[in-house]
């Protein structure tokens, strides 16, 4: 049993050690890609750098009796320049060099010439034209040992090459014998110091299934360069496609996003990493990006100018044209469905607004009748205070009978007491009432947004209703209590200095330091509670108390006191 456990926890952990190693990958593909998006959008800069650095290399083969060796040399730098950036001036500048080469007379830098035409040639797909160059321009009888490891290997690419165009198996086969024999011959004619024979190395190792060792070699080499180096970009590539054979997929994206990002800082614009990765997003479903990435593949391509590169191209752009118009097909009826919802979400809201429209005017019709009971309730109180004063003056036999009358005007003033602490309940209500208000439209504007409707957006999130129902509550408030203590502006003023005197505005029962100590009249002394029914800030409440008391006569600290004996 312990055995079996033990086994068990084995391949758990194995488990785990294979899949932390597989999210790390993903994570650094998905950085790569980001900084190659990132780097897309800087192309035209590192494209304004190298014409910057042509126009430089020409001024200096313009000026006046330069050598025809200095000439030479400043045309392979030209030449350098243009053979993977624009194929037809890169071809003039071969010519030139070509017949400056023979101006000089040495056969030497007149194969080189020939060699590089013969790569330009099979590189951009003119095969027939890179195999007359070949058989025809080239002894090889005179070519020194580099010359002849530099003929053996542009062999060699043009059978990849033409092999990869053709679609005739006995062509290709042909020139697949053709390409291993120049290859071994590569290995034959270098030493293991030099890059050609590891790169010889790394195609065997390859073709032999040996992928680990494959890519250590690959990797040596790519140390030797740059990210921003063309040499860089065609290395990656290469590394993209061991990881590819090693089944390392997110790998084999970050290689192939790291050779584009070289192509991009070196100006390549004949470059096959942004297609291949457009490819292999295309099966990850990443569309809108492989679309893009096809997209400027296939301008750079025609930018470069030679037939190769726009027919690999052009191969996979009906797959990402069906694949895009899928998507888009797809969004369309997620758009649709939206809008169902949308729709159903506005009906929702249509209902939500009639049904509080009813509530409020019902709750408006249950204050004003609240309001009007307890006036009532107000002047038979007022009445019946006037009566018990009249018995309180009768004569001693009537001592009796005030006491019993002393004792329902207690009960009375209880009664009064009740009744205003109802009228603070009934202004509570109103408040609560607001409020309950202002959560709904919030809500109702708050799910209404998450489906981006901006007009139901502007008609809820307007506050004209909320003032209009506060200044409700306010005139409401103002007619009741004035009801109830009609003097109180006037009795109000006596209470404080005379250029202090509050004088309302034409149209106006009451403001708002009015109504602060109309609710301490009414018993109501807590600022926040004040400052939650008048619907201000608990600071500003302060603020108003503590100016009025400023201005009382005589002792400020009994200014409230004093208020709360109004009407009385």
């Amino acid at each position: 049993m312990k055995r079996r456990i033990s086994h068990i926890i084995s391949l758990l952990v194995a488990a785990l050690l294979l899949v932390v190693p597989r999210e790390a990958n993903a994570q650094q593909s998905a950085k790569e890609l980001e900084r190659l998006d990132q780097t897309l959008e800087m192309s035209h800069t590192y494209v304004d750098v190298h014409n910057r650095n042509i126009q430089e290399l020409n001024d200096a083969l313009n000026k006046p009796s330069i050598s025809l060796e200095r000439r030479y040399e400043i045309l392979c730098s030209l030449y350098d320049a243009y053979r993977s950036f624009q194929f037809d001036r890169a071809i003039e500048i071969l010519d030139e060099r070509e017949r400056v080469a023979r101006q000089l007379g040495i056969n030497s830098i007149i194969d080189d010439v020939d060699l590089d035409r013969a790569q330009l040639y099979s590189m951009a797909g003119m095969f027939l034209e890179s195999r007359q160059v070949l058989d025809n321009n080239i002894d090889t009888a005179r070519l020194n040992r580099r010359q002849l490891v530099r003929f053996c290997d542009v062999q060699q690419r043009f059978y990849t090459n033409f092999s990869d165009y053709t679609s005739d198996a006995h062509t290709r086969d042909e020139s697949h014998d053709m390409r291993s024999y120049y290859r071994k011959r590569i290995l034959e004619l270098s030493v293991p110091s030099d890059e050609i024979y590891q790169q010889m190395l790394v195609v065997n190792h390859v073709e032999n299934g040996e992928y680990e060792e494959a890519e250590r070699l690959n990797l040596a080499i790519l140390a030797k360069y740059q990210p921003q180096q063309h040499e860089y970009a065609m290395f990656a590539y290469d590394q993209a496609r061991i990881c590819e054979l090693l089944g390392r997929r997110d790998d084999m994206k970050m290689w192939l996003a790291r050779s584009a990002m070289a192509d991009i800082c070196s100006a390549t614009k004949d470059h096959a990493s942004l297609c291949s990765l457009a490819q292999v997003l295309i099966e990850e479903n990443d569309i809108d990006r492989a679309f893009r990435y096809v997209t400027i593949s296939l301008n750079d391509a025609l930018y470069y100018n030679a037939k190769l590169r726009p027919w690999q191209i052009s191969a996979i752009i009906p797959e990402i044209e069906g694949a895009y118009h899928e998507k888009q097909q797809q969004n369309l009826i997620k758009q649709a469905e939206q809008q169902r919802i949308l729709e159903e979400k506005e009906r929702y809201s249509r209902q939500q607004t009639l049904i509080i429209s009813i509530l409020a005017v019902l709750l408006l019709g249950i204050c004003v009748v609240l309001v009007f009971m307890l006036m009532r309730s107000r002047k038979a109180s007022r009445k019946i205070r006037e009566m018990n004063e009249r018995i309180a003056g009768t004569n001693a036999e009537l001592h009796k009978l005030n006491e019993r009358m002393g004792l329902v005007n207690s009960d009375l003033r209880e009664a009064n007491a009740v009744k205003e602490e109802y009228i603070a309940l009934f202004l509570s209500m109103c408040s609560d009432y607001i409020e309950k208000l202002t959560t709904m439209q919030r809500n109702v504007r708050r799910k209404l947004s998450q489906g981006k409707t901006a007009e139901l957006e502007r008609e809820l999130s307007s506050s004209s209703i909320m003032d209009e129902e506060l200044n409700n509550f306010y005139d409401m408030f103002d007619n009741a209590f004035l009801n109830l203590y009609p003097n109180f502006v006037d009795e109000f003023n006596a209470l404080l200095k005379p250029e202090c005197h509050i004088e309302l505005k034409r149209g106006e029962m009451l403001n708002t330091e009015l109504r602060i100590f109309a609710l301490i009249r009414l018993g109501i002394s807590d600022s926040s509670r004040i400052a939650a029914l008048l619907r201000y800030s608990v600071n500003t409440i302060y603020n108003y108390r503590a100016r009025t008391k400023n201005n009382a006569l005589g002792n400020r600290d009994s200014f409230e006191e004093r208020i709360k004996t109004i009407g009385k």
